[in-house]
């Protein structure tokens, strides 16, 4: 009953927050403290519960890192012109309409080359934004195309961390979970592509840019050496992730070329650099702010600070033995229904609870490991479900930290068609499954992926 009511505070408190539009990273302080609180009732020692919620911190350092060099490399790409290069080129050749699909597309392929959707929404998908922006395109459906494009690697990439993780954790083969999830994610992939070309010019203007929008965008960028050498370091990230080069050596690779350029083409003072690099960069003409401006270490510090409290939960988690009684009642609804509705369900539950997808994808594997009756069924289900789900919770690390990378709006995670749609369709494979038991033996549940192991029926023996 205590573990009921703790996690029914927590959600009203999440709600609230969101309703009164305060700080997440308060937000999420109150939540330790409550769980924290919890712990002390139950009996746990103040030192011990500190000693969980500091061992759980210790995982996530690494990324702490990784924004920090993004933060850095944002920076470094505004102030090198590759951004604005780019922005003033695209804006003759896409529009409004056209940008949605475009970006998507896009993040789709840098998501799967990086395996990082972190990766692809800090390079691509800041490129994407600053055109919508540029060209009025409609920034939350621009977004929710990014957000989408960069979980595209989530499910259908072997460079995918997540994927890893999985595969980890379940002890599957990764190469065979990619494979798999690549034909079960055909169908939404399409349907995507699709949703976004057809919501794009319901909902922009579906003519050419006017030649006096681009005309502002060429004069708004004319203090910047536009020539080609200042896309260098965009190029270099695409042909360094072909290469299957690691991504932050692929980053910190772009980043030194980026200052090269800054110094040797655009005229920039080492030590301005430093500064450019710590707290962004910031145009000497106010005209182009909104377009040029961002990036820095210092503007990483709010996700950064949020993914460290959020990181804390799964130690406190898993020492009070908090969910617990939840396992159970995902066991329960698994046999009554279907093991992946008992996976989904759960998925939801933790990427709420836990606000962040590494420490929700730990407590699936925990909560759902009695849910299907082969290992590589629970991964599929997994991939299929918590690893794309913390990306449509508006207050999840995911969500909020492409949010931050970019600028979009919030309002985008409504737009996420990709994160949403995999689900959803793994939802219907399964309810259809459970309702004509030899589907999983003919050709066309072959064709989607789905194998022997699929089969419900070796969990209801």
């Amino acid at each position: 009953m205590l573990e009921t009511g703790t996690l029914i505070v927590f959600a009203v408190m999440l709600v609230s927050g969101i309703a009164l539009d305060l700080p997440l990273l308060a937000v999420l302080v109150m939540g330790w403290v409550l769980f924290f609180d919890y712990g002390l009732i139950r009996g746990y020692d103040m030192g011990d519960l500190v000693r969980m919620s500091l061992r759980s911190l210790s995982g996530v350092w690494s990324l702490l890192l990784l924004f920090a060099l993004i933060g850095a490399l944002t920076a470094s790409w505004r102030a090198a012109g590759t951004i604005p290069a780019i922005t003033c080129w695209s804006v003759r050749l896409v529009t409004p309409a056209t940008l949605v699909p475009a970006s998507f597309l896009l993040c789709c392929v840098m998501s799967a080359l990086t395996g990082s959707s972190f990766a692809a929404a800090a390079t691509t998908g800041v490129i994407c934004m600053t055109i919508a922006n540029s060209i009025g395109a409609n920034s939350a459906l621009v977004g929710g195309a990014i957000i989408s494009g960069s979980f595209f690697g989530d499910q259908c990439s072997p460079m995918s961390s997540s994927a890893s993780l999985v595969a980890s954790l379940t002890k599957t083969d990764l190469f065979s979970n990619v494979g798999r999830m690549v034909r079960t994610g055909f169908v939404p992939f399409v349907a995507c592509c699709a949703l976004y070309t057809v919501s794009g010019f319901a909902l922009s203007s579906d003519g050419a840019i006017p030649q006096q929008v681009v005309t502002a965008v060429s004069e708004a960028f004319r203090s910047f050496d536009l020539s080609a050498v200042v896309v260098l370091p965009v190029l270099l990230v695409f042909v360094l992730c072909i290469l299957r080069v690691n991504v932050r050596k692929t980053m910190v690779l772009s980043l030194a070329c980026a200052l090269v350029i800054c110094v040797c083409v655009q005229g920039a003072k080492p030590l301005d650099l430093v500064r450019t690099l710590i707290v962004g960069y910031h145009a000497a003409d106010p005209s182009i702010a909104r377009l040029a401006d961002g990036g820095g270490v210092l503007s990483m510090l709010d996700i950064a600070a949020i993914v460290a409290v959020a990181s804390t939960y799964s130690g406190l988690f898993e020492g009070t033995a908090l969910l617990e009684g939840l396992g159970n009642s995902v066991s329960l609804l698994a046999r009554k229904t279907t093991p992946f509705v008992g996976v989904l369900a759960t998925s939801i539950a933790t990427a709420a609870i836990a606000c962040d997808q590494v420490v929700a994808i730990m407590l699936v594997r925990q909560l759902c490991d009695d849910c299907e009756g082969a290992n590589s069924a629970l991964a599929l289900d997994m991939e299929s479900s918590v690893a794309l789900i913390p990306a449509l919770i508006p207050w999840s690390t995911s969500c909020v930290g492409i949010v931050a990378f970019t600028g979009m709006p919030m309002a985008s995670s409504a737009c996420a068609f990709f994160p949403l749609l995999v689900p959803a369709w793994s939802l219907c494979i399964s309810l259809w499954q459970h309702g004509h038991p030899a589907f999983v033996d003919g050709a066309v549940a072959r064709a989607m992926g789905l194998t022997e192991e699929d089969d419900a029926r070796r969990l209801a023996a």
